[in-house]
Parts: C-alpha cells; sequence; structure tokens
C-alpha cells in the first residue's frame, strides 16, 4: 500500500489534495573513496550511471552533489580517474584511468544512490593491477564519455591517454 501511495503522490498533480506530504525524490551521487593523503591525488574527473552524468570533479575523500535519478535496476557505473589533477587549474588533465564498476548499482523511488569509487567496487586502474580489456575501454571511451576522448586515445593494458593519430588530410595549402 505504501509503494502504491508514492507512485500515486508523485505522478498526482494535486498530490496534496491526496493527502501526500512530497513528491518522491531520487538521488544519486558519487563518493571518491581514494586516500586524500596520497603522493598522486586520484581525482574522479567524470562519472556516470544509467542517465546520470557527474561532471563535476570530485576530490579523494569527498563526495559530489547528489543528482536527480530516475529509479532503476542494477546498472554499471562509469568513472574517468584523473591522477594528479588539479581541478583548480585553466589545464585539462594529461593522465586519464578509464573504469567500470565490478557490479551494477541501482536505485528505489524516494531512495538515495552513493556510488563509491575505489579500486575494491571499480576495474581499470593499472596501479592497482586490474585492467580493462580494450573491448571494455572502447565501450566507455567511444560511448559514454566520447567528449572527452575526441582527440585522443586510450590504452587500456597501460592506461595512458595518447593524442589521436592525425587521419592524414589533406592539411593546410
Amino acid at each position: 500500500m505504501v509503494v502504491w501511495k508514492s507512485v500515486v503522490c508523485a505522478l498526482a498533480p494535486m498530490a496534496a489534495m491526496l493527502g501526500c506530504d512530497a513528491r518522491p525524490v531520487t538521488t544519486a551521487s558519487i563518493d571518491n573513496r581514494y586516500a586524500t593523503s596520497a603522493k598522486t591525488p586520484l581525482v574522479v574527473y567524470r562519472a556516470r550511471w544509467q542517465e546520470v552524468a557527474f561532471a563535476d570533479p570530485v576530490l579523494p575523500g569527498a563526495s559530489s552533489v547528489a543528482l536527480s535519478a530516475v529509479p532503476a535496476s542494477s546498472g554499471t557505473a562509469y568513472a574517468i580517474l584523473a591522477p594528479g589533477w588539479d581541478p583548480g587549474s585553466d589545464s585539462l588533465p594529461t593522465s586519464l584511468v578509464v573504469m567500470q564498476s565490478r557490479e551494477g548499482f541501482d536505485v528505489h523511488l524516494d531512495g538515495a544512490l552513493h556510488i563509491p569509487i575505489d579500486d575494491t567496487t571499480f576495474i581499470g586502474n593499472c596501479a592497482a593491477g586490474n585492467v580493462l580489456s580494450e573491448a571494455q575501454a572502447a565501450f566507455i571511451t567511444e560511448l559514454v564519455f566520447p567528449d572527452v576522448f575526441a582527440s585522443r586515445r586510450y590504452d587500456a593494458a597501460t592506461c595512458t591517454v595518447t593524442p589521436a593519430a592525425d587521419d592524414g588530410g589533406a592539411g593546410g595549402e
């Protein structure tokens, strides 16, 4: 009965007349669980889960703002680390590490999902010895974060980023 009332209250334009306190709020956030004292801090540069895109960097030991989410069953989360990058600088990160969650995450109606990002819940950090396959990395760089990797190539075996090769165009005349 409680679930049914939550659904009706969420969808009814006159929820207050039905005795509903407020519309349910479902959120997702990321928790950067890497050490704050690391010599090379691992900043979460970008992350994504379902339709939720976390575009603001998250420092080690910090959490993102909670973003609105649609209730969803288990889904893979993706992240890009920027080792040693200072989010306060004017430059973009030059070193990136592509990662995906080991298991899916879900959130129920009116729930708050916290996605912990570290080497126990995600794979892909070469420094931790758990690399992605090239196919996994290609999926993430080409489909999940195409804007970040539009002019870059990522090598999953070494966790290195290089500029995309020139396509051999005619150049300036």
